[in-house]
C-alpha cells in the first residue's frame, strides 16, 4: 500500500492528515508523542483503509487555539470524519488517542462501529499511581515507555537531543499535550463513571510492562466497558503498536473482523 501525506481543510483549519491502505475505514486516533506513519501503519493499511489524522498543536495541523479540553478535541475529531465522509468508522486510539476514542464512542456512539483503546489515557484508579512524562529527561522517559529503554527503536523515538530543525514542532507538540493531559483530573473521573454507557464493542490492548499507565487502568476500561475483552502484549510498554507493529495489527484486525 502506499501512504499520502494530505493537507484537510477542517472548517478553516489546516489538518495534517496521513492515509493509505484498501477496505473498510479504520480511524487512527495517535498519542502526545509520535503523529506520523510508522510500520504498524503499513501492516493495519494491508486490509483496512487508514485515515490518521495529526490533532490541533501537533505536527503541522492547525487550529491550536481552539483545543481548551478533551471536549473540544472531540467536536474537532467529528468534524474531521465529516469532512473524510466517515458517518461511521472502526476507532481505534493510543494513549491521548484512547482517550480521545472513548471519548468520541461516549458522546457519539453513533460514529463508532468498534473502538480499540491502546494504554490509553482517561480513566482515575485510586492508589496506583502513574508517570509523569512532562517531568521526565529522556532517559526516564524511555524507561516509562519502552519495555527496552535502551532498544535502537526507544533512542530513536526519544533521543537525547531534539535536532534543532525539529525543535519547534516538538515545542508545539508538548504545549497541545499539556493542555490536554497536565491537570485532566475532572475530566478524567467524569469518563471513569460513564464508562458503562459505552455501547461500541470495544478492544483494550495494554503493553504488560507500560510504567506510565499500569495495567490497571487497561483494566478499569476493560471492566467499566460493558463486554469490553483485554489484551495484554508480553514484553512492551506504553506502545505497543510500535514495539511490535505485526503482533498489534494482528490483534487489532481480528478483534475488528470477527
Amino acid at each position: 500500500m502506499v501512504e499520502q501525506e494530505v493537507a484537510l481543510e477542517v472548517r478553516g483549519k489546516t489538518v495534517q492528515l496521513w492515509q493509505g491502505g484498501d477496505g473498510p475505514p479504520l480511524l487512527y486516533l495517535h498519542g502526545a508523542g509520535l503523529y506520523i506513519w510508522m510500520p504498524v501503519h503499513n501492516w493495519l493499511a494491508g486490509r483496512r483503509r487508514v485515515f490518521l489524522p495529526v490533532h490541533p498543536g501537533f505536527g503541522e495541523s492547525g487550529g491550536f487555539d481552539e483545543i481548551e479540553d478533551i471536549e473540544d478535541l472531540v467536536f474537532h475529531t467529528v468534524d474531521v470524519m465529516d469532512e473524510l465522509g466517515l458517518e461511521q468508522a472502526d476507532v481505534v486510539g493510543l494513549s491521548l488517542g484512547g482517550w480521545l476514542a472513548a471519548e468520541l464512542a461516549l458522546r457519539h456512539p453513533q460514529r463508532v462501529k468498534r473502538l480499540v483503546l491502546v494504554d490509553a489515557a482517561g480513566t482515575r484508579v485510586a492508589g496506583v499511581p502513574r508517570g509523569n512524562i512532562f517531568m521526565a529527561t529522556p532517559a526516564k522517559a524511555r524507561a516509562l515507555l519502552f519495555h527496552d529503554p535502551a532498544s535502537r527503536l526507544a533512542t530513536t523515538l526519544v533521543p537525547d537531543a531534539v535536532p534543532p530543525e525539529l525543535m519547534e514542532t516538538v515545542l508545539r507538540g508538548r504545549e497541545a499535550a499539556a493542555r490536554l493531559l497536565w491537570h485532566p483530573h475532572v475530566a478524567q473521573r467524569k469518563l471513569t463513571s460513564r464508562l458503562g454507557r459505552i455501547t461500541a464493542p470495544t478492544l483494550v490492548v495494554w503493553g504488560s510492562d507500560d510504567k506510565l499507565l499500569p495495567l490497571a487502568y487497561g483494566e478499569a476500561y476493560a471492566n467499566g466497558i460493558p463486554g469490553a475483552r483485554l489484551v495484554v502484549i508480553e514484553k512492551s510498554g506504553h506502545l505497543p503498536p510500535f514495539e511490535h507493529p505485526e503482533r498489534f495489527a494482528d490483534v487489532v484486525l481480528s478483534f475488528l473482523e470477527a
